[in-house]
């Protein structure tokens, strides 16, 4: 855990680094009314799903995606879960606890109190060629506004590592493209986000789903991720042993 926390201090140390400080404040500046577009873009802070915040229709899966290719990554799931694997996207977008979103000249971070490496979103116009770039389980994310509109792009995901299942139905693969559509509502006490997936080797057409996360207040004080011990028997015989209900069934969340 403490070459976890020092991570997240090295990053945040390198978005501050290059523009001096934070574009905004991490709490106050997205939630304050106004015209500025400064203001309207502040989406830095600490969010939270609740349980009227996720829209998510069932995907439309391609053929290819057979009861036994279901059944084969659910196993792998299970497997990056038993094992403290670091879980990455979409899992860190949606969990229990709350994330923490910063924004900074040169990029945005998202961080979260659960066991998975945090997202960087760089504010740059390219991906980084898919020749020199390892696929990882958060993929190259680029980023940019349209508006009061954060964009973010990203590909590159590793369908090998983390948990890959989408909500509404699918998993994540290497052939992923994940649109990301970042947007104040409600004054900034509300962020709207769009996920858009596309891959022919998934879905039949391109899969859609809305989360809103709840600003929290200034006061929040965030606290360490739970601890994964891949090496503790009784956790391993609880997720690995049989129950009263199907194994397959286990939370994500």
């Amino acid at each position: 855990m403490r070459f976890w926390m020092l991570g997240i201090v090295i990053a945040l140390v390198a978005i501050t680094g290059s523009g001096g400080a934070f574009r905004l404040s991490a709490q106050t500046e997205g939630g304050q009314s106004g015209t500025s577009a400064v203001a309207a873009k502040g989406i830095s802070g600490f969010w939270e799903l609740s349980y009227d915040s996720r829209k998510v229709p069932p995907a439309d899966l391609a053929p290819r995606v057979t009861k036994a290719v279901i059944e084969a990554k659910i196993k792998h799931d299970e497997h990056e879960i038993r094992y403290c694997t670091m879980l990455g996207t979409p899992f860190i977008m949606d969990q229990s606890r709350p994330i923490d979103i910063r924004q900074g000249t040169s990029e945005v971070m998202i961080a979260a109190e659960v066991f998975t490496q945090p997202r960087h979103l760089y504010f740059r116009p390219a991906h980084i060629d898919p020749k020199i770039y390892d696929p990882s389980m958060n993929g190259d994310s680029i980023a940019h506004w349209e508006g009061d509109t954060l964009v973010v792009d990203t590909v590159g995901f590793s369908e090998d590592n983390g948990l890959t299942q989408i909500p509404g139905g699918g998993f994540r693969t290497a052939q992923s493209h994940l649109i990301e559509r970042y947007r104040l509502v409600e004054n900034g006490s509300i962020l709207s986000v769009t996920f858009t997936w596309d891959d022919p080797t998934m879905f039949r057409t391109p899969h859609s789903y809305e989360f809103r996360y709840y600003r929290l207040p200034v006061q929040y004080q965030p606290v360490p991720m739970i601890p994964c011990n891949a090496y503790d028997e009784a956790r391993a015989k609880f997720l690995e042993g049989p129950g009263e209900t199907d194994n397959h069934a286990i939370s994500i969340r």
